[in-house]
């Protein structure tokens, strides 16, 4: 009895161990998959960038401001571990590697351009045309040249085929905050309209032309309200008041698209929360613990 007790154990014990071996191996190749899915991303982070205060823009067309930017990295600390900052580097080579960098949260401080002859607005970078051979981009439309108030130079402006066709990887629900002038001016939309395909969960700027003090104002009363206040985007952007300066005229932030998913969304805390990637590590490591028990 004894001898066939032993068995029966020893049986069962092979059974387990066959069990968790088959769980890994399906558990670990999907772990690759969503490593590669999410571009090795790693936990979620935010990024800001600065092109607007970069030294390698003209200073007649420079707008600095430490205050404001100080303040918005200590928000987004609120609900990310990681927070990146670009500036100078707020390049075409970086841009090309946004959308799969891993970012839950962008703030885009940064000039853009109308292109007159179609329906887009161009996000300025800081590079000057003739620093850099991108005529190619230009001939298929996946760069232009932004010709900034102010400044003589011509800098390199990423328009909707730039997301579309030349950015890698892909954007995961993603909120894009365009501080920047007309990000969603009426008939304008085909840049919101590129984040949105390449990942984006929603897409926010103004819909005129605003002054730099009151783009940073909004801003940051904006990200208080997602964060501090933990508001939906529809009730963080409502409680912006509307702009009617002398000098802009009128302007109003705005979001796309205006679902009611997106209108209740809320920025979760990403310090708490690392993503699938996390998650199935921690299911195999839980499964390999219950494991150990049973071979002993």
């Amino acid at each position: 009895m004894k001898g066939r007790k032993a068995e029966k154990n020893n049986a069962s014990a092979r059974r387990l161990v066959y069990i968790a071996a088959a769980i890994i191996i399906v558990l670990v190749p999907s772990i690759f998959f969503l490593q590669f899915y999410f571009g090795g991303q790693g936990s979620p982070k935010a990024a800001v960038i600065d092109q607007l205060g970069s030294s390698k823009l003209a200073e007649a067309i420079r707008d600095e401001n430490q205050t404001f930017l100080e303040e918005a990295k200590q928000l987004l600390y609120k609900r990310f571990s990681v927070v990146d900052f670009y500036s100078d580097n707020a390049t075409v080579e970086q841009y090309k590697r946004l959308a799969s960098a891993g970012y839950k949260l962008i703030v885009w401080r940064a000039h853009s351009a109308l292109d007159l002859n179609s329906t887009y607005i161009a996000i300025s970078t800081t590079d000057k045309y003739g620093s850099i051979d991108y005529d190619q981009y230009l001939e298929n439309g996946q760069l232009t040249l932004c010709n900034i108030t102010g400044d003589q130079t011509l800098y390199f402006g990423i328009t909707p085929k730039f997301i579309d066709e030349i950015m890698t990887g892909r954007f995961q629900d993603t909120v894009v905050v365009l501080m920047s002038c007309n990000g969603l001016k009426q008939g304008y939309l085909k840049t919101a309209l590129a984040f949105e395909a390449k990942g984006a969960k929603v897409f926010i700027s103004w819909d005129g032309w605003v002054g730099t003090s009151d783009n940073d104002y909004g801003t940051s009363l904006l990200l208080q309200y997602l964060i501090n206040e933990n508001d939906t985007v529809n009730s963080a952007v409502g409680k912006i008041l509307p702009l009617n300066s002398p000098e802009f005229g009128p302007a109003q932030l705005q979001y796309y698209p205006q679902s009611l998913e997106v209108a209740n969304y809320r920025i979760p805390d990403y310090r708490e929360h690392n993503g699938p990637q996390h998650d199935a590590l921690i299911t195999l490591t839980s499964f390999r613990k219950t494991e150990e028990p049973q071979d002993n």
